[in-house]
Parts: structure tokens; C-alpha cells; sequence
């Protein structure tokens, strides 16, 4: 998939086939992130966190001042010039796909949305491998995925462009990837229940995170 061919017109092209604001599903994320993030560390203020794939910084964005250092990394050029037109004051760093530019246990936080179902079957227990590498002792890895058990979210992601080369991945196999990765303390949430996003409804959603019927989902997990 050529996301360069994208980056300037990724959001109407998922709402034109979603019908839902990228912009507030973003907002949800971030805060879903924060959350977690708050619960599995203490404090997500001063937290060094890293976003792997992050596109054209669309979570960054809504999340950036609420932490202490946030890096994004993703292989497109073109969509990394849009996040730094977004975000001058965050870094994005391009890398291969493969090994993250970073050290080990650089990161208190790494996030990945979206990105792996489109990895390669074979490549997807070493990307999360990655994660793990950069990520501290303590620190949380979270994976937000299309629900492949929602037959919703299979219609659009079979209509999407940006999709064409995608694998669903259920939320029993992200936390297994997380797993085997060296993840513990796992957790999930279900949310996208209703394509109508308004606070109330996100604050509905989260009682119900536990029905896995939602078109999206969230599973995490702490470094051993």
C-alpha cells in the first residue's frame, strides 16, 4: 500500500466510507490511551510515549500536551510532512517497517492503531517485539484494531482503499501477540458501538467495553 498517495486526503477518505469524524474518533483514542495509561502507571504527565505508525498525527495531536514526551514513527514520508505541519513541536521520525530507530527501554508508553492489519502475518509477532524492545520494565504496550467479529466494520474495511491489503486480527490474537511478546497484567475494551460520537455516547461505551461487538477494540498489556 502507497500511503504516501493518502496522506493529503486520509480523512475524507475513511469518512466517505466510515461516515464517522476521523477527527473525534482520534480524540476518543487519545483519551482511551491516557486512560490506560493512567491506570497502568501511575501518571501519564511526565510519561515518554511512542507512537508506532502514527500516520498524519491525528491521535498525536489530541494527546500531545498531555504527556511528557511523544514521539511518532511510520514508514511514509508524506504523512510524517502533514504531522510536522500539525505538530512543529513533536517529533516524527521515519523508519524501515522494521527496527524502531530507538534504543532499548527508550519508552514509558508505546501505542500502535490500525497498523497491524496490514502487517504480513509473519511479521507481526516481531513488529510487537519491537515494541517491547523500546519499551521500559513497567511500561504499557497498547494495540487498537478493527473488530473483526463487528460485521460493520468488515463492510467498510472491505470498501476502503487504505484497506485493500488488510488481515483483521481479533482481540484474543492482539493479546496473545502481546503475550508471547512478553506483555502481562492483559487487558481489552470493545468501543465504536455507535457510528453517532458525542460525549455521552463515549461515556455510555465504556460500561459495555467488555461486549465484543464494538467495530474497534483496545488490548494492552505491561512490560515484565
Amino acid at each position: 500500500m502507497d500511503f504516501d498517495a493518502y496522506a493529503h486526503n486520509y480523512e475524507t477518505t475513511i469518512e466517505r466510507v466510515a461516515g464517522v469524524s476521523v477527527g473525534a474518533l482520534a480524540g476518543e483514542k487519545a483519551r482511551m490511551i491516557l486512560d490506560i495509561m493512567s491506570f497502568k502507571l501511575g501518571d501519564a504527565r511526565n510519561a515518554r510515549v511512542l507512537d508506532l505508525g502514527c500516520g498524519i498525527g491525528l491521535v498525536d495531536q489530541a494527546m500531545h500536551d498531555k504527556v511528557g514526551e511523544l514521539t511518532g514513527v511510520d514508514i511514509s514520508e508524506k504523512s510524517l510532512e502533514v504531522a510536522r505541519a500539525r505538530l512543529p513541536g513533536t517529533r516524527f521520525v521515519a523508519y524501515d517497517g522494521r527496527r524502531l530507530p530507538f534504543g532499548d527501554q527508550r519508552f514509558d508508553a508505546v501505542f500502535v492503531i490500525c497498523v497491524l492489519l496490514l502487517v504480513p502475518l509473519p511479521d507481526r509477532a516481531p513488529l510487537v517485539a519491537e515494541m517491547m524492545r523500546v519499551l521500559r520494565p513497567g511500561g504499557v504496550a497498547i494495540v487498537m484494531e478493527h473488530n473483526p467479529w463487528n460485521p460493520v466494520t468488515q463492510l467498510i474495511v472491505s470498501r476502503c482503499a487504505l484497506d485493500a491489503d488488510s488481515h483483521l486480527l481479533s482481540a484474543p490474537r492482539a493479546e496473545r501477540l502481546l503475550r508471547e511478546a512478553g506483555a502481562r497484567g492483559l487487558g481489552r475494551r470493545y468501543f465504536g458501538f455507535s457510528p453517532l460520537r458525542r460525549p455521552f455516547v463515549e461515556r455510555g461505551e465504556r460500561a459495555i467495553g467488555w461486549l465484543p461487538l464494538g467495530a474497534q477494540y483496545c488490548a494492552f498489556g505491561v512490560k515484565a
